[in-house]
């Protein structure tokens, strides 16, 4: 059992009844559906950086061989972690609903990226060139459509993987401050 396991155990009845709760309160009031997610992150040291994230905090770093001191994980890795664990989120979210049992859900992610972009060598993309994944499901269920369903909303309803795939408006501008 893991660490998360031992603190709350939540059964697949009560995660089943939660979601079609949700889904029938989004369904009688779609405002319901907006949602809104917040993180702020501050400079400490060097490349380490105190990230906030509702009541969470954590560090992101660079590894020492780019120029941090390893005391977390960079920003990208965080972002190829985001994906396996949505994927595993949205995977279990859906075989709960259609009565899937799961013994568990592994998701490997590695990400490409040149880092010529990113210390402005050349005109290449800063961020990643290419993502890819492995996704094990570890199940006993052998009703071939119910696993097609689930295979195919793991990949068009993955919140994350649709940031990764698809390009996201984004807006913002930088400020500068005397100290």
């Amino acid at each position: 059992m893991s660490t998360a396991e031992t603190l709350i155990s939540t059964n697949d009845e009560q995660l089943k009844a939660a979601i079609l709760k949700l889904i029938s309160n989004i369904q009688k009031d779609p405002k319901q559906a907006g949602s809104t997610f917040r993180a702020k992150s501050k400079l400490e040291n060097g490349f380490l950086t105190d990230v906030n994230i509702r009541n969470f905090e954590f560090v992101s770093d660079e590894p020492v061989e780019l120029g941090g001191t390893d005391k977390g994980p960079n920003p990208v890795e965080y972002v190829l972690g985001a994906f396996a664990a949505c994927q595993e989120i949205v995977i279990k979210a859906y075989a709960t609903v259609l009565d899937i049992d799961l013994k568990s859900v592994n998701v490997e992610v590695e990400g490409d990226l040149d880092l010529h972009g990113f210390l402005n060598l050349s005109d290449e993309r800063a961020g990643f060139k290419s993502v890819s994944y492995k996704t094990t499901i570890e199940t006993n269920e052998t009703d071939t459509e119910k696993l097609k369903t689930l295979e195919k909303l793991s990949v068009t309803r993955c919140p994350v993987l649709d940031i990764i795939k698809n390009p996201v408006e984004l807006n913002g501008s930088v400020h500068f401050t005397p100290y």
